[in-house]
């Protein structure tokens, strides 16, 4: 929905010394958090002066007041963003001495990017796992190092394993390198932080309908209505249904987002809301690997039973309230809980291997133990093709507590911008099994398409339970050492509790853990920004909800991020540079070496991943826009465990480390009417993670999108055109198969805005 602009600010009558003081049933809970200290500057009143009697009325003439702020660029106008919640409170981007981009609403819609992970293609230093051991939902690696616990939204932890929808999404933000000092565990490469749609003081609301290739329908809604003088509600509603390229696959997503929020702009401002997403998918788990590559003729082959579904959902309710200070200051509170179900049955495929002629067997799917087979060597019609099984189930219940302040003080003669807060999270998860599962037969090559549904004979049974609770607490200051200096010092301490329970006995964790962050701002302008960080996380043995009995000995793996950049502002501020060199390095990484005398894996293991990334967002003319950015990344393992194929590893790049990744996206208003865009992006060759000893390897690849837009009055006429050279690449990878990205596609869009 196009965002409106300001309504006109409304003169309102001075607090008088009598009233009532202002409440705080949320923020109070920071006291029982170790906030005692909060600066608060003194309520200022207004001295009205009261005629005298006899006096001649005259009229009086107020002074002028002159009002200035900063012009809005994100959302449904520009590619640009100048500010950010991804450090905590709101900041300008220009204030955070690491690397962040902003994937904007306006981007979004531009590319009709319907999902978190096509949105994630617009940013360099990504690359994305396949759905397999024991893994299904967004599974991202930033940096080359994985993301599985590090998706939040809206500043809160979002772990659940589940495929995310951008139905209800103002922007997603990147933010790279360590920050457990911010966010606690994880954190190793950077965090994702999705931003979700707020209530706006103006009745407006917009409809898109959008049809395409693979009988694709998607229809939204986006409606905001004003209900009071300070109070709005919006509601986000989704409906997607699409067909794969795959020639079986398929999904069936709905969604709906709404959120009231009252007293907006005002002293004390509430929301209340929720979140519901579920779909019905027949899941897709590629092809697995043919001599060092992935099977580019398995494209569009699909060899799944129709028996295959993906039931997920995600039910959230969150309550927040934000409390401004006199002064600037404020403090925010938010209680999120939610509920997620994942429920899995799909095919993973692959070409039958070859025994050795001596043997006497002939290609099958199965041979004795220690037989000596070999890949094939040509693909034919009678190829056999080999199909298995992957099916889990899990639940969970995830409830957070998180409160946190920001606010401008001048101590001792120099200016602090302070950001402090504190969490509480309690996070359970319960696995499920299946026993009993019917084996699906071979099919040949020639069988693309499936084969019929199976007789569900399955028997569900409970697994595993984990059980965690996190208590945070941490303070940053920015102190303003001239106008041209900054100084960044921020620590954090979290508290990592917990519980498994399995068939073999229950197991249990706790980890004390301090997180720090020191940086240096230097801007001699408000158009330039040097910066230079040092940032610490940590990934505890439980953070992705289960241990064993040497990992519940483990103490948490420990890394570091050390980055140097420079941000500019150019035109006017309408076009945004960066530029960052960086070393992101897990030191006490776990290995397959264990201290025999405490049963802990040791933590001996070194990884890291040095490079340099550019990005250009914004404004070049008027009429071009561009957003665009690539990394040079190089990864080492620099030591790794004493078995023969830890050390095999010592020296390689980790897995899913792309040396480049890049993006570029620019559009052109040829008219008042018309606008075109044009964009590419891709990576280089890259290794599935946890196979860098192995021969199989995707190769690079590059794709172009397109764009041809229409708008008269209210409507707009979107085309998209998606891979316009119908480029084959795997987008996905795992050890055992790859995952092809999507091939040419054609989508319309209408929308309607009222």
């Amino acid at each position: 929905m196009p965002r409106a602009n300001p309504p006109s600010p409304r003169v309102k009558r001075p607090r008088t010394p009598s009233a009532a003081a202002p409440l705080l049933p949320l923020g109070a809970l920071a006291a029982g958090f170790g906030l005692a200290l909060l600066p608060m500057a003194g309520s200022v009143h207004a001295q009205i002066a009261a005629p005298v009697p006899g006096a001649t009325t005259t009229e009086a003439t107020l002074p002028a007041v002159k009002v200035q702020a900063s012009a809005e660029t994100t959302g449904k106008e520009a590619y640009q963003a100048v500010t950010t919640t991804v450090g905590k409170g709101v900041q300008a981007l220009r204030d955070i001495p690491q690397s962040v981009t902003v994937i904007t609403e306006k981007l979004i819609d531009d590319k009709n990017l319907d999902t978190l992970k096509a949105a994630l293609h617009s940013v360099p230093g990504i690359a994305f796992e396949a759905g397999e051991g024991g893994a299904i939902g967004d599974l991202v690696r930033l940096r080359g190092f994985s993301t599985r616990g590090d998706i939040y939204l809206d500043g809160l932890r979002d772990i659940a394993q589940y495929n995310r929808d951008t139905f209800n999404q103002d922007r997603v933000e990147v933010l790279r390198g360590s920050a457990s000092m911010l966010y606690g565990r994880g954190s190793t490469g950077g965090i994702i932080n999705q931003v979700s749609k707020q209530p706006l003081l103006i009745n407006q609301s917009e409809v898109a309908f959008t049809a395409g290739t693979d009988r694709y329908y998607r229809l939204t809604g986006d409606f905001n209505m004003v209900t009071g003088e300070n109070a709005a509600l919006r509601v986000n509603l989704m409906k997607t249904e699409a067909d794969s390229f795959r020639n079986g696959p398929s999904t069936d997503r709905r969604g709906i987002a709404p959120t009231f929020q009252w007293g907006i702009g005002t002293r004390d401002e509430f929301s209340v809301g929720a979140y519901h997403l579920e779909y019905d998918d027949v899941p897709d788990f590629g092809f697995r690997w043919l001599n060092g590559g992935p099977v580019n003729a398995a494209v569009n082959r699909w060899f799944g039973a129709k028996s295959d579904y993906q039931d997920d959902s995600a039910t959230q309710f969150f309550f927040t309230h934000l409390h401004r200070f006199d002064g600037g200051g404020q403090l925010k509170t938010t209680l999120r809980d939610g509920r997620y179900k994942r429920d899995l049955w799909a095919t993973t495929a692959g070409f039958a291997a070859i025994p050795p002629a001596s043997s006497g067997m002939a290609t099958a799917c199965s041979y004795p133990t220690g037989t000596v087979t070999t890949p094939i060597a040509s693909v034919s019609d009678n190829s056999l093709v080999c199909r298995g099984n992957q099916t889990r189930a899990a639940k969970d219940h995830h409830r957070f507590v998180q409160t946190d302040y920001s606010g401008r003080v001048e101590w001792l003669g120099l200016k602090h911008q302070l950001l402090a807060g504190a969490e509480y999270a309690n996070e359970q998860t319960t696995t499920y099994s299946y026993t009993g599962t019917p084996a699906k037969s071979p099919i040949t090559w020639a069988d693309a398409g499936g084969s019929a549904a199976l007789a569900d004979t399955r028997v569900r049974a409970r697994n595993t339970k984990f059980e965690s609770d996190t208590l945070g607490l941490y303070a940053q200051d920015t102190v303003s050492l001239t106008d041209r200096w900054k100084l960044i010092a921020g620590l954090r301490y979290d508290r990592f509790s917990g519980d498994y329970e399995r068939v073999a006995g229950p197991l249990s964790r706790t980890d004390r853990v301090w997180s720090h962050r020191v940086g240096v701002l230097y801007q001699p302008s408000e158009i330039v920004t040097w910066y230079a960080s040092y940032g610490t996380s940590f990934n505890a043995s439980g953070d992705l909800y289960q241990f064993d009995p040497t990992s519940a000995n483990t103490a948490p793996e420990k890394s570091r991020n050390i980055e140097v950049g420079a941000k500019w502002d150019l035109a006017e501020g309408n076009l945004s540079l960066r530029t960052a060199i960086f070393r992101t390095q897990k030191y006490n990484e776990r290995n397959t070496d264990i201290d025999q005398a405490s049963n802990a894996f040791l933590l001996s293991g070194k990884r890291h991943t040095d490079g340099i990334e550019f990005e250009a967002v914004g404004q070049i003319t008027p009429a071009l826009e561009v957003f665009g950015g690539i990394a040079w990344m190089k990864g080492r393992i620099d030591a790794a465990g004493s078995s023969p194929a830890s050390q095999a590893s010592v020296g390689r790049t980790p897995g899913l480390t792309p040396k480049i990744t890049a993006n570029i996206w620019a559009t052109y208003r040829v008219s008042p009417g018309w606008r075109i865009g044009v964009g590419a992006d891709g990576m280089s060759s890259r290794k599935p993670a946890l196979a860098e000893t192995g021969l199989n390897r995707a190769p690079g690849y590059a794709k172009v999108d397109a764009l041809v837009e229409y708008l008269s009055g209210p409507y707009t006429v979107r085309l998209n055109l998606k891979n316009l050279f119908d480029r084959v690449y795997a987008d996905g990878l795992y050890r055992g198969f790859t995952v092809p990205g999507e091939t040419r596609a054609a989508q319309l869009t209408v929308s309607a805005t009222f």
